[in-house]
């Protein structure tokens, strides 16, 4: 009996690893694929391929999204046909080994035929599947899928449904290594980091546009939450232009009002305040605020119809007050840690709106990044006295 206790014991503690390293984890793929189309398309059968990325949300659940592209024609050979199919689904895996492991599979496709009639039509459908992941080294596993598409209804007969098949073979890459599920501890640590992205504004005489920003910032982590400062400079793709109120003008982009044209073309923002990690997850979302200044840089007045000296004076006066102003700011993204020292991340940032300043209403800001830990940010206990 002793002897039996120990050895399921031993089976437990080598088996656990197994399936603990899926766990927590993201998959990126490649695949080849072969498709069969429904018999009433009239479609040849060909070779596609694609690429899916998945996370592994536990040891046996997994959310993937795949995207498929087939090069085919009709039977009669008188049309070239395209097929492009974007999946969301649910992934059960049933470890067998500490090598290879079961899946099934079940979701969403839609599948968008083209690009000319009668073979331009989109099908939204159901799919399932069954599939294999072989791990051949730590990160690396190959896979196989067969895979169903169904719907109720068809484009072509009524009363008849549609279906596709498609087998795939390919390889997965497992970007995070192994952590047993339990993400990694970033407390208590300094990080630098660089993001770039897209900096939505808009002035009171042009619509919200889209320009590229970007900058650094530092992290100081503690426990659940992170101090944060940032510096960052959005490029303007074309000159912005706004108005200001000037009694000296004859008029301006607006009219005949009493108002002046003002260009700029870069914005600069610092930022400071506190950001919330609620968990430590391998993927973990995160969200914050706190207060930013923002400067518009090298504003200039339109004086093509003529400014006295002493009116650029106060013009320059009026518009270098209209050019900075401090902020509240919000902010939400998703984290994903590579490593305790090394995470890349996506966030969202919307800033309150100030009035007198040349940008109106609020600001929005759609970023991606990578940050890098330097070392611990808590001092140890070296010596006691």
């Amino acid at each position: 009996m002793k002897r039996l206790v120990l050895l399921v014991g031993f089976v437990t503690l080598a088996t656990n690893p197994a399936t603990a390293q899926r766990a927590q984890n993201i998959e990126f793929g490649g695949f080849g694929s072969w498709w069969r189309f429904d018999r009433s398309f009239q479609i040849e059968n060909r070779f596609g391929g694609g690429a899916r990325i998945g996370y592994n949300l536990s040891d046996r659940v997994g959310l993937e999204v795949t995207g498929d592209f087939i090069a085919t024609r009709n039977t009669a050979g008188t049309q070239n046909i395209t097929v492009n199919t974007v999946s969301g689904s649910v992934v059960l895996n049933f470890p067998m080994s500490d090598k290879l492991t079961l899946l099934a599979s079940g979701g969403y496709s839609r599948m968008v035929f083209g690009p000319d009639p009668p073979y331009a039509f989109t099908q939204h459908m159901v799919n399932g599947g069954l599939g294999f992941r072989m791990f051949i080294a730590r990160h690396v596993a190959l896979r196989g899928d067969v895979r169903a598409q169904y719907r109720p209804d068809n484009p072509f007969y009524s009363g008849a449904f549609s279906g596709e098949v498609q087998g795939s073979l390919g390889a997965s890459y497992f970007f995070i290594p192994p952590r047993q599920g339990q993400g990694f501890n970033t407390n208590f640590q300094w990080f630098w980091g660089a993001q770039g992205g897209a900096f939505i504004s808009k002035t009171n005489t042009e619509p919200y546009v889209y320009d590229p920003m970007i900058g650094g910032h530092w992290l100081i982590t503690s426990k659940r939450t992170a101090l944060y400062v940032a510096y960052e400079q959005a490029f303007f793709l074309s000159t912005a232009n706004t108005v200001i109120f000037d009694p000296t003008s004859s008029g301006c982009s607006l009219g005949a009002a009493p108002c002046r044209d003002v260009n700029f073309k870069d914005v600069r923002r610092i930022m400071f305040g506190v950001l919330a990690y609620p968990t430590q997850k391998v993927i973990e979302p995160f969200g914050g605020g706190g207060f930013a200044l923002m400067q518009v840089l090298n504003a200039t007045p339109d004086c093509s119809s003529g400014c006295t000296t002493s009116q650029l004076v106060d013009l320059q006066s009026k518009i270098d007050d209209a050019s900075s102003k401090a902020f509240f700011w919000l902010m939400g993204g998703l984290q994903i840690n590579y490593s305790s020292r090394l995470n890349v991340f996506a966030h969202y940032i919307m800033t309150s709106g100030a009035g007198n300043f040349l940008l109106q209403s609020n600001t929005h800001t759609l970023q991606g990044g990578i940050r890098v830990s330097m070392g611990s940010s808590k001092e140890g206990i070296t010596e006691r006295h």
